[in-house]
């Protein structure tokens, strides 16, 4: 599980509830990237997931994932107090990298490096918890891997999107 949403859940009962995104959520990809079908991504427990089209396939398609949970009628979970670095090192061979937290606690970012079918990746989740204007706490998380070798490639890419992800939440969720 994601350390933020088991830390709602255990420590105040909230119950987490994945959301599709929503056309005010809906962001531009770079040209690169495309949107898998809503269904499966849903299937994945995703709101919304983008892959990277390269030529020739690569054996390992870069990804990022958008979630957004509603935690109900709680307080936004302060991120700063969790180790949301968590979430990277229960990957297996998992290295964390950095780690950062900003907007008085309800932002972070955790970056890491691991293996998985002997493929070196390198992850990156974005994390942040606010108040919908419904009222109900929220929280959403932008996670992008791709292999270590294509990471510098795609690293703008990723950033870019993550700029639009967190602008348009707070814009037009919050």
């Amino acid at each position: 599980m994601i350390a933020a949403p088991e830390y709602a859940i255990a420590n105040f009962a909230a119950t987490a509830e994945l959301r599709a995104t929503s056309a005010e959520l809906t962001f531009n990809p770079p040209p690169a990237w495309y949107d898998l079908e809503t269904s499966a991504a849903h299937g994945a427990m995703a709101s919304r997931v983008l892959l990277r089209a390269e030529m020739p396939p690569a054996m390992f398609v870069s990804n990022v994932v958008v979630q957004y949970f509603t935690l109900g009628d709680i307080e936004p979970v302060r991120l700063s107090v969790l180790d949301t670095s968590l979430d990277i090192t229960a990957l297996p061979h998992a290295t964390v990298i950095g780690h950062t937290v900003d907007r008085d606690g309800y932002f972070c970012t955790d970056d890491g490096v691991y293996t998985a079918q002997d493929t070196e990746l390198r992850v990156r989740r974005a994390q942040l918890a606010y108040r919908t204007p419904t009222g109900q706490s929220a929280l959403t998380i932008f996670t992008a891997t791709t292999t270590v070798s294509a990471a510098e490639t795609v690293q703008s890419e990723i950033r870019e999107m993550e700029d639009q992800w967190l602008t348009t939440t707070i814009n037009g969720d919050s």
